[in-house]
Protein backbone atom coordinates (compact mmCIF):
# COMPACT_ATOMS: atom_id res chain seq x y z
CA UNK A 1 0.00 0.00 0.00
CA UNK A 2 2.81 2.37 0.88
CA UNK A 3 4.61 1.66 -2.39
CA UNK A 4 1.41 2.28 -4.35
CA UNK A 5 0.79 5.52 -2.47
CA UNK A 6 4.34 6.73 -3.17
CA UNK A 7 4.03 5.80 -6.86
CA UNK A 8 0.74 7.66 -7.13
CA UNK A 9 2.25 10.69 -5.39
CA UNK A 10 5.24 10.68 -7.72
CA UNK A 11 2.97 10.42 -10.77
CA UNK A 12 0.84 13.26 -9.44
CA UNK A 13 3.86 15.50 -9.00
CA UNK A 14 5.03 14.80 -12.55
CA UNK A 15 1.60 15.56 -13.97
CA UNK A 16 1.31 18.74 -11.89
CA UNK A 17 4.71 20.07 -13.01
CA UNK A 18 4.41 23.01 -15.41
CA UNK A 19 5.02 22.32 -19.09
CA UNK A 20 8.45 23.42 -20.22
CA UNK A 21 8.96 24.86 -23.69
CA UNK A 22 11.83 22.89 -25.16
CA UNK A 23 12.66 25.14 -28.09
CA UNK A 24 12.70 28.80 -28.98
CA UNK A 25 10.12 28.17 -31.69
CA UNK A 26 7.76 26.64 -29.11
CA UNK A 27 8.06 29.72 -26.91
CA UNK A 28 7.20 32.04 -29.81
CA UNK A 29 4.34 29.81 -30.99
CA UNK A 30 2.87 29.53 -27.48
CA UNK A 31 3.04 33.31 -27.05
CA UNK A 32 1.31 33.79 -30.40
CA UNK A 33 -1.43 31.32 -29.49
CA UNK A 34 -2.03 33.00 -26.14
CA UNK A 35 -1.68 36.66 -27.09
CA UNK A 36 -1.95 36.83 -30.91
CA UNK A 37 0.79 39.46 -31.13
CA UNK A 38 1.08 39.20 -34.91
CA UNK A 39 -1.92 37.17 -36.07
CA UNK A 40 -4.31 40.07 -36.74
CA UNK A 41 -5.08 41.21 -40.28
CA UNK A 42 -6.02 44.89 -39.88
CA UNK A 43 -5.16 47.36 -37.13
CA UNK A 44 -5.88 51.07 -36.66
CA UNK A 45 -4.69 53.23 -33.77
CA UNK A 46 -3.56 56.63 -32.59
CA UNK A 47 -0.05 57.15 -31.27
CA UNK A 48 2.06 59.75 -29.56
CA UNK A 49 5.80 59.69 -30.09
CA UNK A 50 8.12 61.49 -27.65
CA UNK A 51 11.84 61.70 -28.45
CA UNK A 52 14.43 62.01 -25.68
CA UNK A 53 18.16 62.75 -25.89
CA UNK A 54 20.22 62.03 -22.77
CA UNK A 55 16.95 62.02 -20.82
CA UNK A 56 15.76 65.42 -22.10
CA UNK A 57 12.54 65.70 -24.11
CA UNK A 58 13.38 66.95 -27.60
CA UNK A 59 10.11 66.74 -29.54
CA UNK A 60 6.71 65.09 -29.65
CA UNK A 61 4.56 63.89 -32.54
CA UNK A 62 0.93 62.76 -32.79
CA UNK A 63 -0.11 60.38 -35.52
CA UNK A 64 -2.79 58.03 -36.84
CA UNK A 65 -1.75 54.61 -38.08
CA UNK A 66 -3.51 52.07 -40.29
CA UNK A 67 -1.94 48.66 -40.94
CA UNK A 68 -2.62 45.49 -42.83
CA UNK A 69 -0.50 42.37 -42.35
CA UNK A 70 -0.37 38.96 -43.98
CA UNK A 71 1.92 36.51 -42.15
CA UNK A 72 2.97 34.98 -45.47
CA UNK A 73 2.62 38.09 -47.59
CA UNK A 74 2.84 41.85 -47.43
CA UNK A 75 2.77 44.23 -44.48
CA UNK A 76 1.35 47.67 -45.33
CA UNK A 77 1.41 50.79 -43.17
CA UNK A 78 -0.23 54.19 -43.71
CA UNK A 79 0.62 56.98 -41.26
CA UNK A 80 -0.93 60.45 -40.99
CA UNK A 81 0.70 63.05 -38.72
CA UNK A 82 -1.82 65.22 -36.89
CA UNK A 83 0.47 67.45 -34.79
CA UNK A 84 2.48 69.58 -34.15
CA UNK A 85 2.06 72.12 -36.92
CA UNK A 86 5.45 71.52 -38.52
CA UNK A 87 4.45 67.94 -39.48
CA UNK A 88 0.65 68.22 -39.52
CA UNK A 89 -0.76 66.72 -42.70
CA UNK A 90 2.38 64.74 -43.50
CA UNK A 91 1.56 61.25 -44.73
CA UNK A 92 3.71 58.15 -45.06
CA UNK A 93 3.14 54.87 -46.92
CA UNK A 94 5.22 51.73 -46.42
CA UNK A 95 4.75 48.55 -48.46
CA UNK A 96 6.80 45.58 -47.27
CA UNK A 97 6.24 42.44 -49.38
CA UNK A 98 7.68 39.07 -48.36
CA UNK A 99 11.02 38.36 -50.00
CA UNK A 100 11.12 41.62 -51.96
CA UNK A 101 12.52 45.09 -51.42
CA UNK A 102 10.15 47.31 -49.46
CA UNK A 103 8.88 50.60 -50.88
CA UNK A 104 8.15 53.88 -49.08
CA UNK A 105 6.63 57.22 -50.03
CA UNK A 106 6.21 60.50 -48.18
CA UNK A 107 3.74 63.32 -48.80
CA UNK A 108 4.77 66.76 -47.52
CA UNK A 109 1.92 69.32 -47.20
CA UNK A 110 4.31 72.24 -47.69
CA UNK A 111 5.25 71.14 -51.22
CA UNK A 112 2.00 69.23 -51.91
CA UNK A 113 4.12 66.54 -53.51
CA UNK A 114 4.78 62.83 -53.00
CA UNK A 115 8.34 61.62 -53.07
CA UNK A 116 9.71 58.10 -53.05
CA UNK A 117 12.14 57.36 -50.22
CA UNK A 118 15.31 55.92 -51.71
CA UNK A 119 16.95 52.69 -50.64
CA UNK A 120 19.81 54.62 -49.05
CA UNK A 121 17.34 56.45 -46.78
CA UNK A 122 15.47 53.41 -45.43
CA UNK A 123 17.81 53.13 -42.44
CA UNK A 124 17.53 56.80 -41.49
CA UNK A 125 15.56 57.76 -38.37
CA UNK A 126 11.83 58.03 -38.82
CA UNK A 127 10.94 61.66 -38.03
CA UNK A 128 13.62 61.95 -35.36
CA UNK A 129 12.59 58.76 -33.56
CA UNK A 130 14.87 55.88 -32.64
CA UNK A 131 13.26 53.69 -35.29
CA UNK A 132 14.36 53.67 -38.90
CA UNK A 133 11.78 53.87 -41.69
CA UNK A 134 11.78 50.11 -42.16
CA UNK A 135 11.78 49.32 -38.43
CA UNK A 136 8.14 50.35 -38.09
CA UNK A 137 6.66 46.86 -38.32
CA UNK A 138 9.70 45.01 -36.97
CA UNK A 139 8.06 43.56 -33.84
CA UNK A 140 5.18 42.16 -35.86
CA UNK A 141 7.27 40.76 -38.70
CA UNK A 142 9.97 38.94 -36.76
CA UNK A 143 7.31 37.01 -34.83
CA UNK A 144 5.79 35.89 -38.13
CA UNK A 145 9.04 34.35 -39.39
CA UNK A 146 9.09 30.58 -39.87
CA UNK A 147 12.01 28.18 -39.38
CA UNK A 148 12.83 28.70 -43.05
CA UNK A 149 13.32 32.43 -42.42
CA UNK A 150 14.98 32.52 -38.99
CA UNK A 151 16.49 30.07 -36.56
CA UNK A 152 14.88 30.33 -33.11
CA UNK A 153 16.95 29.13 -30.13
CA UNK A 154 15.93 29.06 -26.49
CA UNK A 155 19.07 30.32 -24.72
CA UNK A 156 17.79 30.04 -21.13
CA UNK A 157 15.78 31.87 -18.50
CA UNK A 158 16.75 35.38 -17.43
CA UNK A 159 15.27 38.16 -15.32
CA UNK A 160 13.89 41.26 -17.06
CA UNK A 161 12.90 44.07 -14.70
CA UNK A 162 12.42 41.54 -11.92
CA UNK A 163 10.36 39.07 -13.97
CA UNK A 164 11.63 35.66 -15.05
CA UNK A 165 11.56 35.21 -18.79
CA UNK A 166 12.37 32.75 -21.54
CA UNK A 167 15.19 34.24 -23.63
CA UNK A 168 14.86 33.38 -27.32
CA UNK A 169 17.42 34.25 -29.98
CA UNK A 170 16.27 34.76 -33.57
CA UNK A 171 18.89 34.64 -36.34
CA UNK A 172 17.62 35.46 -39.86
CA UNK A 173 18.41 33.00 -42.66
CA UNK A 174 19.10 34.88 -45.92
CA UNK A 175 16.53 37.44 -44.85
CA UNK A 176 17.06 41.03 -45.98
CA UNK A 177 13.82 42.42 -44.60
CA UNK A 178 15.71 44.21 -41.80
CA UNK A 179 19.42 45.11 -41.71
CA UNK A 180 20.22 43.33 -38.43
CA UNK A 181 22.13 40.13 -37.72
CA UNK A 182 20.04 38.77 -34.83
CA UNK A 183 17.36 39.49 -32.25
CA UNK A 184 16.88 38.44 -28.65
CA UNK A 185 13.34 38.28 -27.30
CA UNK A 186 12.26 37.80 -23.69
CA UNK A 187 8.84 36.24 -23.00
CA UNK A 188 7.65 36.13 -19.36
CA UNK A 189 7.64 32.56 -18.04
CA UNK A 190 4.31 33.02 -16.22
CA UNK A 191 2.14 34.67 -18.88
CA UNK A 192 4.32 34.70 -22.05
CA UNK A 193 4.00 38.46 -22.56
CA UNK A 194 6.83 39.94 -24.62
CA UNK A 195 8.98 41.93 -22.17
CA UNK A 196 11.92 43.09 -24.28
CA UNK A 197 13.60 42.82 -27.66
CA UNK A 198 17.30 43.51 -28.23
CA UNK A 199 18.37 44.17 -31.81
CA UNK A 200 21.95 43.24 -32.70
CA UNK A 201 24.47 44.06 -35.36
CA UNK A 202 27.02 41.28 -34.98
CA UNK A 203 27.53 41.06 -31.18
CA UNK A 204 26.56 44.63 -30.41
CA UNK A 205 23.12 45.70 -29.17
CA UNK A 206 22.01 48.52 -31.44
CA UNK A 207 18.43 49.07 -30.26
CA UNK A 208 16.28 47.89 -27.37
CA UNK A 209 12.48 47.76 -27.46
CA UNK A 210 10.67 47.52 -24.11
CA UNK A 211 6.87 47.23 -24.01
CA UNK A 212 5.81 48.66 -20.65
CA UNK A 213 2.02 48.38 -20.50
CA UNK A 214 -0.28 45.74 -21.97
CA UNK A 215 -4.04 45.86 -22.50
CA UNK A 216 -6.28 43.15 -23.91
CA UNK A 217 -8.10 44.49 -26.97
CA UNK A 218 -10.54 41.79 -28.03
CA UNK A 219 -8.44 38.65 -28.51
CA UNK A 220 -5.18 40.57 -28.82
CA UNK A 221 -2.71 41.48 -26.07
CA UNK A 222 -1.55 44.96 -27.06
CA UNK A 223 1.43 46.97 -25.85
CA UNK A 224 -0.15 50.36 -25.14
CA UNK A 225 3.18 51.89 -24.14
CA UNK A 226 6.68 51.06 -25.34
CA UNK A 227 10.18 52.48 -25.22
CA UNK A 228 12.65 52.22 -28.10
CA UNK A 229 16.24 53.00 -27.15
CA UNK A 230 19.20 53.68 -29.42
CA UNK A 231 21.86 52.24 -27.14
CA UNK A 232 24.88 53.91 -28.78
CA UNK A 233 23.34 57.36 -29.04
CA UNK A 234 21.85 57.33 -25.52
CA UNK A 235 18.53 58.44 -26.99
CA UNK A 236 15.10 56.88 -26.77
CA UNK A 237 11.57 57.26 -28.05
CA UNK A 238 8.52 56.63 -25.92
CA UNK A 239 5.35 55.53 -27.67
CA UNK A 240 1.83 55.64 -26.23
CA UNK A 241 -1.06 54.11 -28.17
CA UNK A 242 -4.80 54.64 -27.94
CA UNK A 243 -8.03 53.89 -29.83
CA UNK A 244 -6.65 50.54 -30.98
CA UNK A 245 -9.03 48.59 -33.21
CA UNK A 246 -8.35 45.19 -34.77
CA UNK A 247 -9.70 43.47 -37.86
CA UNK A 248 -12.11 46.12 -39.04
CA UNK A 249 -11.30 46.13 -42.73
CA UNK A 250 -9.38 49.14 -44.03
CA UNK A 251 -10.19 50.03 -47.68
CA UNK A 252 -7.56 48.82 -50.15
CA UNK A 253 -7.16 52.33 -51.58
CA UNK A 254 -5.75 53.44 -48.20
CA UNK A 255 -2.47 51.71 -49.02
CA UNK A 256 -1.91 53.38 -52.38
CA UNK A 257 0.35 56.24 -53.46
CA UNK A 258 -2.70 58.09 -54.75
CA UNK A 259 -4.17 58.15 -51.26
CA UNK A 260 -1.19 60.15 -49.98
CA UNK A 261 -2.38 63.15 -51.99
CA UNK A 262 -6.04 62.93 -50.94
Amino acid sequence: MTVRWLSALALGLVCAAPAVALTGREVIDQAQTKHKFSSWHYRTLRASMANYDDGDLVRTRELEIMEQTDPRGEHRTFIHFTSPLDVQGTRFLHLSPRGETDKQWLFAPLTRRVRRIGDSQRDENFFGSDLSYRDLELLVRIQQWTDAEAKATLVGEEAVDGKQAHAVELVPIDNEEFPYSRYKLWFATDDLLLLRVDIYEDDKVMKRVTPTKYTKVGDYSTAMEADVANVDANSNTRFAFSEVVYDVEVPERTFTVGNLER
